[in-house]
């Protein structure tokens, strides 16, 4: 590869990214102008808000025989004005007046009497003004109850320390930088990392999918570079871009947010910024890695588009999902773990959130380093890969036609990768709008309705109106005898793997109670037909899920990306349909495995099988249809979760290793790709 050449290329897009306004704003714009608006002007707008009803008086009416007492304790408070309306419920309704004091029994009795005299405040939650009239209401009468106690204990003789055994009060020993530190550390990295994602979007689209379009990828390819010296121009000018991006949002929210305390500093006295330089030095260390990573995901992403419209509806959900491992850092009891520092995204966002308040130690810093590199490197490769692949780059396949009848969609073997990803995010969002809601209705019955309503037909709909060749995207063909045998012994040993690791993550990453009641409940372990179950929870997910990500899915990304990188789309996107955190690792896992299945057999098949074999076995443990005599192994292994004895751990991988050496040995032979 020569390094001229790299240099060259890199320029002439650098440049042509820099003429680029809708680059400008993203790098520039937004960061210089919309930060100072939002952050000086925002925070003015409400300043002025929380001072003009700080100064207006509250509006009350008093609703009582007895008025003229209350009207007594209120009259002091310039902050109250009382009114007099002929309905009070629907003057506070219509927002005229902003609380109603009730007055229940008779108040004079009451207190004559020693008894607690039942007074109630309408007033509207969702009215700032309102709020605000509680508020003053509750000090005007906290502080004539305080004058009744006072006066009661003297008639009495009772020492007021007598019914005040304890004097609590509380001292913030935290400094105002740390304060401050600790709110830059939760509010910033999601911010920057989105800003690191915008700044790569739209050069990763122009440089990849923007050539396909106005075909000038091939004018480039004709000229004597390689199509690593190709990738590597473009690359360097999506992370140079990207992380100019990302310096730029840096610089900007730390000097907007100190010029903010600077006209604050008597309001908020509590705050002062004062950064650690060692701290800022790490962060825009940490910043190259993640730039180079995102960077890299994006133009393997964009790369796969033939539009550049296709190729921002692929990128979109990546840019989105940027944010929820980043908003992980904006919990405040979150804080950078040993487990944590090779999470991709989350480790920088904690990493940066320690550093603020200077709680991180040196191997940690070099950990996040060191595994955002790789995760980086990784996803070069992946691109270098896709790079290569000229029926990728050279593509004029269009996708969708420009009408959607049916009749003008032609006939495919496979999906395409933007099909493959319509299909799962149609199933995810039918899951999360329809599916919860369903399940949470009809409990058991609702798990039925999305595997097979909202999973399956959907999937299958989508394939047959697009015109795609189910037998062959789904890979509907029974395999050999060999594949049956190793697909057998497979299923055998991972699911005991799969219920040791559930172990381990339980003592990690413990499952919560109340959510495993939940689940119970939902399932109906104790309520249903031990077949019915095995229907429902483990024939069904292994039939309906099977074939949306080892059908649609994997063979619409197959041809597209190298065997390891496709092992972990695909897994990792079945982990991510379970929803929950406590279950994505192990469905993830299992799904990588199933994806190996189907890929290496050629058949959906023995995927569907082993989905069948490791749901029956836990539901057949967690309703203890097991015999007598080993049901006490079982609660001392899972519900005790002291985990299996190492030697049938061993025994159980050698058996799982065995069964990928059988699938080897009897695989059909694999067409070129």
């Amino acid at each position: 590869m020569k390094f001229h050449t790299v240099f060259v290329i890199f320029r002439k897009e650098l440049l042509d990214m820099l003429r680029d306004k809708r680059t400008l704003i993203a790098m520039l714009g937004i960061p210089i102008v919309l930060y100072p608006a939002l952050f000086i002007f925002g925070s003015q707008a409400a300043m002025m808000e929380r001072d003009r009803v700080a100064q207006a008086p509250s509006r009350v009416a008093i609703v009582a025989d007895q008025a003229d007492i209350l009207e007594d304790w209120l009259h002091g408070e310039q902050s109250v004005a009382l009114r007099y309306p002929g309905d009070p419920e629907a003057e506070l309704a219509a927002g005229r007046i902003q609380a109603v004091v009730v007055l229940e029994g008779d108040l004079q009795q009451d207190l004559e009497e020693g008894r607690a005299a039942q007074i109630t405040i309408l007033y509207d939650a969702t009215d700032t003004a309102s709020q605000e009239a509680v508020k003053r209401l509750l000090e005007a009468f906290n502080a004539r109850e305080a004058d009744l106690l006072k006066t009661r204990l003297e008639d009495a003789g009772i020492p007021a320390d007598f019914v005040n055994p304890l004097e609590v009060s509380r001292e913030n020993v935290a400094p105002s930088t740390r304060t401050t530190q600790v709110v830059l550390g939760m509010l910033m990295p999601p911010l920057m990392i989105v800003m690191l994602g915008i700044g790569a979007f739209y050069p990763a689209i122009d440089l990849t999918a923007g050539e396909k379009e106005r075909g000038t990828f091939e004018t480039l390819l004709s000229t004597p570079t390689s199509s690593y010296e190709i990738l590597s121009g473009k690359f360097l000018t999506v992370f140079i871009l990207a992380l100019l991006t990302g310096l730029t949002n840096l610089g900007s929210m730390v000097a907007t947010f100190a010029f903010q305390l600077a006209q604050l500093q008597g309001d908020m006295g509590v705050f002062e910024l004062r950064l650690p330089i060692s701290s800022v030095v790490v962060v825009i260390l940490a910043l190259l890695p993640l730039a180079f990573f995102i960077s890299a995901v994006m133009m393997s992403i964009a790369v796969l588009a033939r539009s550049f419209r296709e190729a921002q509806s692929l990128l979109t959900p990546f840019l989105l999902i940027l944010l929820f491992p980043s908003g992980y850092a904006a919990v405040p009891s979150v804080h950078l773990t040993t487990s944590m520092q090779f999470v991709p995204i989350a480790n920088f966002a904690l990493l940066f959130k320690d550093l603020m308040t200077s709680q991180v130690d040196p191997q940690s810093i070099v950990m996040v380093l060191l595994s955002t590199t790789v995760y980086a490197c990784i996803a070069l490769y992946v691109a270098a890969r896709i790079f290569r692949r000229e029926d990728v780059v050279l593509s004029e396949d269009r996708g969708l036609p420009l009408t959607l009848r049916r009749s003008f969609f032609r006939p495919r073997a496979e999906p395409t990768p933007g099909i493959a990803l319509f299909i799962f995010t149609l199933c995810l969002l039918l899951l999360f709008y329809v599916g919860t809601y369903a399940q949470s209705e009809l409990a058991v019955w609702g798990i039925v309705v999305t595997q097979w309503g909202l999973f399956l037909l959907p999937t299958l709909l989508v394939l047959w109106y697009v015109r795609v060749d189910l037998r062959n995207a789904l890979s509907l063909r029974l395999p050999p005898a060999g594949v049956w045998l190793a697909t057998l012994v497979i299923a055998v040993g991972w699911a005991t793997l799969s219920l040791q690791f559930s172990v381990w993550q339980q003592k990690i990453l413990p499952f919560p109670e109340d959510l495993a009641k939940q689940m119970e409940e939902l399932i109906g372990l104790g309520n249903q037909p031990f077949w019915f179950l095995i229907l429902v929870l483990a024939l069904s997910p292994a039939i309906c899920e099977e074939v949306v990500f080892r059908g649609a899915v994997l063979s619409g990304l197959r041809r597209h990306l190298p065997w390891w990188a496709l092992f972990l789309c695909v897994g990792i996107a079945f982990g991510v349909a379970h929803i929950s955190i406590h279950r994505m690792i192990l469905t993830a896992l299992s799904g990588i495995l199933l994806t190996y299945l189907v890929w290496r057999s050629r058949s959906i098949f023995p995927g569907m099988l082993t989905h069948f074999l490791i749901n029956t076995t836990g539901i057949v443990l967690q309703s203890e249809h097991v015999p007598e005599s080993i049901q006490p192994f079982v609660d001392r292994t899972l519900k005790e979760e002291q985990g299996f004895p190492w030697w049938l751990i061993a025994l159980a991988a050698i058996v799982c290793t065995a069964g990928i050496l059988l699938m080897e040995r009897f695989r059909p032979h694999r067409e070129a790709t």
